[in-house]
C-alpha cells in the first residue's frame, strides 16, 4: 500500500509540475476519511470526465455572473460539464444537474517589480500589430498570479486541497486536465488579439504606369523646396508619380493631417485621364534607397501599396533614390504613434472614471 501511495504522490506532483510550468507545489495535507468517502460516493453517482483537447472548458468566468477565479470566493468548475460557477450559483447548478464534484479555482494577484527603463524602451511597439514581435503587447502582466485549487463535493461543500495523491486516480486526472486546460473564451480572445497589419501588396497600376513628359516639372531633391500646390503646406506631402503634382495628405477627422491636396488632384485626373486617372503617389520625405511609402488612390486598392518600379518612376522626375534620406515619419510610424497615444488616452479616461467611482462611493459612507 505504501508503494501505491508513493506512486500516486509522484504522479500528482508530476501533473502539477506540467500545469504550472515549474516546480510542483507542496502536496496538500492528507484529506480526512470522511471527505474522501464523500468524493468516492459522488464519483459513483456521476463519474468525473477528463477534458480533452476538443472539450469546451469554462474555467475563467461564471456562467451566470461575472465571478472569476480572482473573485473573493473564487470559481467552482464542474468535473462533469466543465462549466464554471461563482459561490452564489454553484449550489443552483448542483440542484439542477446533479453534478457533485467541482474544482475550486482561487487566484490571488501579487504585484510584480517594475521592469528596468531599458527593458521598457525595448518593449515599445515599432509596427502596427497586436501581439508578436514589434507589436503592441497584449500579454504583459503586471501581476504574479498565485493559484490555489481544491476539490469540492456538493452539497456538503466538503473540500480537499489539491494536489492530493489519496484521491481516486480518475479524479486526479480529471482535476489536472481541468486546471491545465485553457478556457474556450480565453482561446477565442487570443485568436482575436493576435493581429498584425498585412504587408503592402504590389499595385496593379505600377507596371504600366503612365508618366507625362517632365517639362518644367522636374522635382528637386532638396526637401526645403517641396510645397503643396494648393495649400502651401510643407509637410505630409505626396508626389503624384504620373504627372509630378505635389499635394498634401488627407485631412483627418480632428482637423489634423493635410488639406486633401493630393487626393483632390487624383479625383480631377480621373476626369481628365479616364478611366483610372493617376492613382499612385509617393510620400516625400520617406524616400530612401530601401523604398518609400506609396499609396494608391484607386478605388479598388485605396491603400498603401508596393511600386516595384519605384526607383525608375522617381528617376523620371529627377529623384535619385540612392541619394535620398528619410526626413519624415513613415505611415507605419505615424500609425504606431497614433495607436500608442490612443492607448494612453484610454488609460487616462479609465483612471478618471475609476477616480469618479471611488469619490462617489466615498460619499455613501
Amino acid at each position: 500500500m505504501a508503494a501505491v501511495a508513493e506512486a500516486k504522490l509522484s504522479l500528482a506532483m508530476f501533473s502539477a509540475d506540467m500545469i504550472t510550468g515549474g516546480a510542483a507545489p507542496t502536496p496538500a495535507p492528507a484529506a480526512d476519511n470522511s471527505s474522501l468517502d464523500l468524493v468516492r460516493a459522488a464519483m459513483r453517482e456521476k463519474p468525473p470526465k477528463v477534458a480533452s483537447a476538443y472539450d469546451a472548458v469554462y474555467n475563467d468566468e461564471c456562467m451566470l455572473s461575472f465571478d472569476t477565479p480572482l473573485s473573493a470566493d473564487g470559481l467552482y468548475v464542474s468535473l462533469t460539464s466543465f462549466q464554471g460557477f461563482g459561490a452564489e450559483h454553484v449550489a443552483l447548478d448542483h440542484e439542477k444537474t446533479g453534478n457533485r464534484l467541482y474544482v475550486h479555482f482561487k487566484h490571488t494577484r501579487v504585484a510584480k517589480e517594475a521592469p528596468p527603463a531599458a527593458a521598457a524602451d525595448a518593449a515599445a511597439p515599432t509596427k502596427m500589430a497586436i501581439g508578436g514581435e514589434g507589436g503592441f503587447a497584449v500579454d504583459v502582466e503586471k501581476w504574479e498570479i498565485v493559484k490555489e485549487h481544491a476539490l469540492v463535493v456538493m452539497p456538503q461543500k466538503a473540500s480537499v486541497a489539491l494536489p492530493n495523491p489519496e484521491l481516486p486516480e480518475i479524479v486526479i486526472q480529471a482535476a489536472n486536465a481541468l486546471i491545465a486546460k485553457s478556457s474556450c473564451l480565453g482561446e477565442e480572445q487570443q485568436k482575436t488579439m493576435a493581429w498584425e497589419e498585412e504587408p503592402a501588396k504590389p499595385s496593379k497600376y505600377a507596371a504600366d504606369l503612365v508618366q507625362l513628359p517632365v517639362g518644367d516639372a522636374k522635382i528637386s531633391p532638396d526637401p526645403s523646396t517641396w510645397v503643396c500646390a494648393e495649400s502651401g503646406m510643407r509637410e505630409n506631402l505626396w508626389l503624384n508619380l504620373s504627372d509630378g503634382h505635389i499635394g498634401s495628405g488627407r485631412r483627418q477627422y480632428d482637423g489634423s493631417g493635410g488639406t486633401n491636396g493630393a487626393l483632390d488632384h487624383y479625383t480631377i485626373t480621373r476626369t481628365t485621364h479616364p478611366p483610372h486617372g493617376f492613382p499612385l503617389v509617393v510620400k516625400l520625405g520617406t524616400i530612401t534607397p530601401h523604398g518609400a511609402d506609396v499609396y494608391s488612390y484607386a478605388p479598388d486598392e485605396d491603400d498603401l501599396v508596393v511600386d516595384p518600379k519605384l526607383a525608375e518612376h522617381l528617376a523620371h522626375w529627377g529623384i535619385d533614390v540612392m541619394k535620398m534620406e528619410k526626413t519624415e515619419k513613415s505611415m507605419a510610424e505615424v500609425n504606431v504613434e497614433a495607436q500608442a497615444s490612443a492607448q494612453f488616452c484610454a488609460i487616462l479616461r479609465n483612471s478618471a472614471q475609476i477616480c469618479a467611482i471611488l469619490r462617489n462611493s466615498a460619499q455613501l459612507f
